[in-house]
């Protein structure tokens, strides 16, 4: 039998409903739980959030509709991609400007838990676990209609990324690049989000989304590394050390790593690496140690061994089979050791040198400036050139693919992760991984 107190709520609760619906009920309603409404609209959550010229800072926000082809994600883990530095630790501003302008929640991937979706999604239901990744598959644009998810239109421009939120100040709120991920709460569209179905623990599948998978993807599904390869990784980051595990996994005889920063290379060494070199202390003679390594157990030709000389068009015979440039420019000053160009283009040109004719090489870094190849050499001596975006990988096969190689200790992800932080303290996660001392950090919402 149902006490009075308890009938007289739920009298409450219907009439106060109702009478939200009878009013127009925009304010009321959206003070009514979200399993009465049927929505999340007007949720109070908190984000680590970015305004131009104003710095960064955890907010709260509130929570606007979400459309048809929209998922809302509880946020478990963010891991704090290096390239989005300069937007996730903008500088504060003095001024009459200083605190306008939009207000954006930083980074592009993340891992968490479906709590409701659009009426148009069927990628995904409500409770899934859920990576939300920094390239989409739609699967019916021309790029994935031809095998390129890694293109996807929709990563590309080809959609547009409403505010989903509002500050307390009324300013509208984005994520940066449609996903974020440094937040309670993320809205992004079902093109960027792969259902997985394991007990991995977040922090782990924090990096799946786009560091350790884009650096995995690159040996495994672009360049497909061969059993028995030389392969040359230059950068030990999280893109470069999950590269350094996939030459493993795939059966390289040699894995070397070019790292200028000492904990990362003995952590690549950990991981994967049979060689890991210092950059500053090789100086010139870096290209040449390098092929002197991969030079293989004899030059007799007829006996198929590669020619050892050290100049002229012959030395081009020695050399890595797969050589990924994972380095990129630098976007803060790093508190530890300096590689050799900040820019990031000496690496990329040590990588093709470095690279035996007919051999691959894949670019992976965001770099500043241009550097130029002899034509001849090119046309008669060349290497095939794959691009870096994420490493080739398509979101939806080769994610529940790298779950089932951490699953079965193939693939070390939890080695990477070198710092944890509460959303309280997201500023800080950014910061360590802008000063590079430590590899990857992992915000946790809870």
């Amino acid at each position: 039998m149902e006490s009075k107190s308890s009938i007289s709520r739920r009298k409450l609760v219907r009439q106060t409903v109702a009478a939200g619906a009878a009013l127009g009920g925009v304010a009321l309603q959206a003070q009514t739980p979200g399993v009465l409404r049927g929505s999340n609209a007007g949720r109070k959550f908190r984000a680590y959030v970015t305004r131009p010229g104003a710095g960064s800072s955890v907010e709260e926000l509130t929570l606007l509709p979400i459309q048809p082809r929209q998922v809302l994600v509880r946020i478990e883990a963010c891991a704090p991609c290096y390239t989005t530095i300069p937007r996730a630790l903008p500088q504060p501003l003095t001024g009459p400007n200083a605190n306008r302008g939009r207000v954006e929640i930083p980074n592009h991937a993340a891992v968490g838990i479906v709590e409701e979706i659009g009426a148009l999604v069927k990628r995904v239901e409500k409770g899934d676990r859920v990576i939300v990744a920094g390239t989409s598959q739609c699967g019916q644009c021309y790029q994935c209609l031809h095998g390129d998810p890694d293109f996807c239109q929709f990563t590309f421009g080809g959609d547009i990324f409403p505010p989903f939120a509002t500050a307390s100040d009324g300013a509208a709120v984005v994520a940066q690049a449609g996903v974020g991920g440094s937040s309670e709460l993320a809205v992004v569209t079902e093109e960027y989000l792969c259902p997985v179905f394991t007990s991995v623990p977040a922090v782990e599948l924090s990096l799946l989304g786009d560091q350790l998978t884009s650096g995995f993807a690159a040996g495994m599904c672009r360049m497909k590394i061969e059993a028995g390869s030389n392969v040359v990784v230059f950068g030990a980051g999280p893109v470069g050390l999950g590269a350094v595990q996939a030459g493993r996994v795939m059966g390289a005889t040699q894995v070397v790593v070019v790292e200028p920063i000492r904990y990362r290379r003995e952590l690549a060494l950990k991981l994967g690496a049979t060689v890991a070199l210092d950059p500053n202390a090789e100086g010139a003679g870096l290209v040449e140690k390098i092929r002197d390594l991969c030079k293989g157990p004899t030059d007799r030709k007829f006996a198929g061994g590669e020619a050892w000389t050290a100049t002229g068009q012959a030395s081009s015979a020695r050399g890595a089979d797969f050589t990924i440039d994972a380095c990129g420019k630098d976007n803060a000053t790093p508190k530890v050791e300096r590689g050799p160009d900040p820019t990031g283009i000496l690496p990329m040109q040590q990588a093709w040198e470095c690279t035996r004719m007919g051999g691959h090489v894949m670019y992976m870094g965001a770099v500043q400036g241009n550097f130029s190849l002899n034509g001849t050499s090119l046309a008669l001596l060349g290497r095939t050139i794959h691009p870096g975006q994420q490493g080739g990988f398509h979101m939806m096969r080769d994610i529940p693919r790298i779950v089932k190689l951490i699953e079965r200790g193939l693939i070390d992800a939890k080695s990477m992760i070198q710092g944890t932080y509460p959303l309280d303290q997201a500023g800080q996660a950014y910061q360590d991984a802008a000063d590079r001392t430590k590899l990857a950090t992992v915000i946790l919402m809870s």
